[in-house]
């Protein structure tokens, strides 16, 4: 090929351009912000009113209606995700193929060079011999002389396109690194955005149990659900009393499985049952006020041996479920859970929004209520004078557990 048809091929070669991403365009997610925005202020403004039935099922409604916003955001940021995605995609692609054409052109190039580099050199030793030996004459030296020049030209030109031949090169290489480092970062953004929308389904499905919960446990009655709030305050008030009046009384040692009393109500509208808690508290003097109750809990399920229980909380699906990762022994025998560990269905309506800093149990009526593990124990037995009784235990490794409702 011609040194013209050469730079020619070099030309169409470095005229191709940097690929943009495009920017996928949607309809304007403002109105479903804005939406959500609302939503969040009526539910702040409801936490603040008083505590009705008829509030409790409107805060509620408003929940599932945001969670239902929520979907609809993640779902559409997923989309837009995947959009992004399939652009970097094809730019990747064409960013390939432009990278695949630069190489062949360098690779020509020099092929190229190297031929006439040694055609050029020959040309020189021809040269010489010629002058040595006399068998060409001068005019025709001069003539040659005059080609190499014109080669040597030429050939400068030539390296000069390869030089810039080889920084377009780098330049889609390093852009085609960046465009999968993005593809790649968006991938793991996705992955995330679809973890989220998972959340906010079973979010959803959570929040409308929880309604359906408390509808069936009220029976839609201002005055059954003013009971149970009542017996939750109650069930707090009971025992962080009790911890300050037995901090004055003498504990006595108890070992693991030692039966400690028996499953009671204490007055408790939801029957009979037993509100079994986990604390990392050293002793009594660690526990005196109002605000131990809600610090240092422990998921119970961390320190009970694994033992497959059946869950019937109204809150999710009824059923058998393995539970427990540690090595004491549970405090009933075949126990059926009743309310879980940490914010359930309950938590807004009866907690003010606070975890449930245990697990709530019940067996047939009068079962035996054990130690999970040995320790020093205080046992409340009517001491507020109001029916509450129930057992504080100290164990090793700054751990306390609290059995309430006993008989």
């Amino acid at each position: 090929m011609k040194i013209k048809s050469i730079f020619l091929t070099l030309f169409i070669v470095l005229s191709l351009s940097p690929l943009l991403v495009g920017t996928v365009l949607a309809e304007d997610p403002g109105e479903l912000i804005d939406k959500i925005e609302k939503y969040e202020e009526k539910i702040q403004d409801l936490q603040g009113d008083a505590k009705t039935l008829q509030n409790e099922i409107s805060y509620m409604d408003n929940q599932i209606s945001l969670t239902e916003l929520r979907i609809q955001e993640s779902t559409y940021k997923i989309s837009q995700t995947q959009e992004k995605i399939q652009d970097l995609a094809e730019d990747i692609d064409d960013l390939r193929l432009r990278i695949e054409k630069l190489e062949g052109a360098i690779d020509y190039q020099t092929e190229v060079l190297s031929a006439r580099m040694r055609e050029r050199y020959k040309s020189k030793d021809s040269s010489a011999i010629m002058v040595l030996f006399g068998s060409e004459t001068f005019r025709e030296l001069i003539q040659k002389t005059e080609y190499l020049k014109v080669m040597e030209l030429h050939d400068n030109k030539l390296i000069n396109g390869m030089a810039t031949t080889k920084d377009a090169f780098e330049v889609q290489k390093r852009l085609f690194v960046e465009k999968k480092e993005e593809e790649e970062a968006l991938k793991r953004q996705l992955e995330v955005e679809k973890a989220n929308l998972d959340a906010y389904h079973r979010t959803l499905e959570d929040q409308k149990v929880a309604k359906q919960s408390l509808l069936e446990k009220t029976q839609n009655d201002e005055t059954k659900y003013q009971q149970l709030l009542a017996d939750a305050i109650r069930e707090y008030n009971q025992i962080v009393s009790a911890a300050d009046v037995l901090i004055n009384q003498e504990s006595r040692k108890v070992k693991k499985g030692e039966a400690i009393g028996k499953q009671g109500d204490t007055g408790y509208s939801f029957g009979d049952h037993l509100h079994f808690g986990v604390y990392r508290h050293s002793s009594l003097k660690s526990i005196v006020g109002w605000d131990w109750y809600y610090s240092n809990y422990v998921d119970p399920k961390k320190v009970l041996e694994g033992k497959n229980v059946y869950w019937n909380t109204g809150c999710e699906s009824s059923g058998y479920r393995r539970t427990g990762d540690g090595d004491w022994d549970w405090p009933m025998k075949s126990p059926t859970i009743s309310q879980g560990y940490g914010y359930t269905c309950y938590s807004n309506s009866l907690y003010n929004g606070k975890a449930h800093p245990a697990y709530d149990m019940w067996g047939p009526i009068g079962s035996v209520i054990y130690a999970v593990e040995d320790g020093d124990a205080y046992f409340c037995r009517n001491c507020l004078g109001d029916g509450g009784n129930g057992v504080f235990i100290f164990h090793d490794d700054d751990y306390m557990t609290l059995y309430w409702h006993l008989q």
